[in-house]
């Protein structure tokens, strides 16, 4: 995956890849108009670094 500006990875899943988005950060998925769940898994945690944490949110950024 690429990193963005901010050192973050941005994973977009969409049907079709969109503009601007690296082949390696997209993730494609054809599944007609259903509701879809991300799920995060995060092996091997750093422990310490979770008393500060807070997991990412997704965000829709267009339908359709």
């Amino acid at each position: 995956m690429k990193l963005n500006a901010d050192g973050g990875i941005e994973i977009h899943v969409a049907a079709e890849q969109p503009a601007g988005v690296p082949a390696e950060n997209w993730l494609p998925v054809n599944r007609g108009d259903y509701g879809i769940d991300v799920v995060l898994r995060i092996y091997v945690p750093d422990l310490e670094r979770f008393k500060n944490w807070t997991p990412p949110q997704a965000e829709m950024v267009g339908s359709g």
